[in-house]
């Protein structure tokens, strides 16, 4: 199988790099202002949950069933149509005034921007030498930090300066702007492959269809794949549930007002950064995606139930430090899960396929959390919401590592 060149290859590492932070900029644009939408609406935490739960219900469901299609996609213009009405999305979200309508338009962005990761993940894999997939790994784990940053601090700013609806459209010109610049590169790319500037692997292999019909996916393999599920959901409910309620949980319990509560959150995916550079270290190590999991989650239940102690203290700074820790840990997870797993394992299953099958998972979780961590903390109080959480990870990080130990020989 022919691959791109190193230049070429490190142009749609670039462009993929791009799509996706552009992605996650106009899905968490949302989130990063809902606690001033909630506030200005005049609805209840519950409600405001519901938007995101819309989205990552429909973007959860999009992804299996885009997963299984993707081969058919033609990258360069389903993910320009993608990006395209995720921008049209957003530049109407703040134009309707009322929480059902952006719930249905939040439910439209699921749909559209789950067609995007992975294709993106399929894009890679067929076109990248086996040399390079570590670098587009660790390249592609930064999107959600610098993504998430990004809305966060766009938010941050414009409920600062009392234009919250300007988040929304700087968010549609960043997807507009995105899908542009994918377009000149996927034409470059079409370009040079015309043109035969292609190249052999370094370590050829055979495409995971016919590696499949020859040796089978493997026992041991699909069921590192359910537990590797199993731990996604809750990576989706523990890393949304933080981002998404902790500008709410300082506004309401720590006396801190919007915008403050909006840029202290933008330190969790500014320092989460971390976690994906952490990981990649530990798997050069380990090689184990499930017992490297299980450190993380166990790391991030000592963190989680940190916060739970200290939480009668109300102290920010104590807080804050363990909620960096605590998504930095999240981040590392979601790196092993989405990007390290399905680009490993691009021989025994399509990383296209695997790749939306574990994000699906993600947002199941997530989309759980959108709404349930509302419910609780508006009926049983944030105790109850910080219990939830660390109960998950330290239910994870069991999971996890008693399946690698008791699968190490093998």
């Amino acid at each position: 199988m022919k691959y791109l060149t190193k230049k070429h290859a490190s142009l749609l590492i670039f462009g993929c790099w791009l799509v996706y932070t552009a992605a996650y900029v106009g899905r968490l644009d949302y989130s990063a202002s809902m606690v001033k939408i909630i506030s200005e609406l005049g609805i209840t935490n519950d409600k405001g949950g519901l938007v995101y739960s819309c989205f990552a219900l429909t973007y959860g469901i999009g992804q299996l069933v885009n997963g299984l299609l993707c081969k058919h996609y033609n990258p360069k213009f389903v993910i320009t149509g993608a990006l395209g009405a995720s921008a049209l999305v957003n530049l109407l979200m703040p134009l309707s005034g009322d929480y059902r309508i952006m719930a249905a338009l939040w439910l439209i962005n699921g749909i559209v921007q789950s067609m995007l990761y992975s294709l993106i993940i399929r894009t890679l894999s067929r076109n990248i030498k086996s040399g390079s997939i570590s670098r587009a790994i660790y390249t592609m784990s930064t999107t959600v930090a610098i993504g998430t940053a990004l809305a966060y601090g766009i938010s941050a700013l414009c409920v600062a300066l009392g234009v919250w609806q300007v988040t929304f459209f700087v968010a549609a010109a960043f997807l507009l702007s995105a899908a542009l610049i994918w377009v000149y590169i996927m034409t470059q790319i079409e370009k040079a492959k015309k043109n035969g500037e292609v190249e052999e692997d370094d370590a050829p292999a055979k495409p995971a269809a016919e590696l499949g019909k020859k040796s089978g996916i493997g026992a041991l393999f699909v069921a590192t794949l359910i537990f590797i599920g199993v731990t996604a959901v809750a990576n989706g409910f523990i890393k949304d549930g933080v981002n998404n309620w902790l500008p709410k949980l300082l506004r309401d319990e720590f006396a801190v007002t919007d915008s403050l509560s909006i840029i202290l959150t933008l330190l969790l995916p500014v320092f989460s950064i971390l976690g994906s550079i952490v990981a990649r270290k530990l798997y050069l190590k380990l090689r184990n995606h499930l017992l490297i999991n299980g450190i993380f989650y166990g790391t991030a239940f000592v963190l989680a139930l940190g916060v739970f102690l200290i939480y009668p203290m109300r102290s920010v700074p104590f807080t804050m430090v363990l909620f960096i820790g605590l998504a930095c840990m999240m981040a590392a997870i979601n790196n092993v899960i989405t990007s390290m797993f399905p680009l490993d394992n691009r021989d025994k299953m399509d990383s296209g396929l695997l790749a939306g099958l574990l994000d699906t998972l993600c947002y199941v979780g997530s989309s759980t959390a959108g709404t349930l961590l509302g419910v609780m903390s508006q009926n049983l109080g944030w105790e109850s919401v910080l219990i939830t959480l660390f109960a998950l990870a330290c239910t994870a990080s069991v999971i996890c590592l008693a399946f690698s130990f008791a699968t190490k020989k093998k």
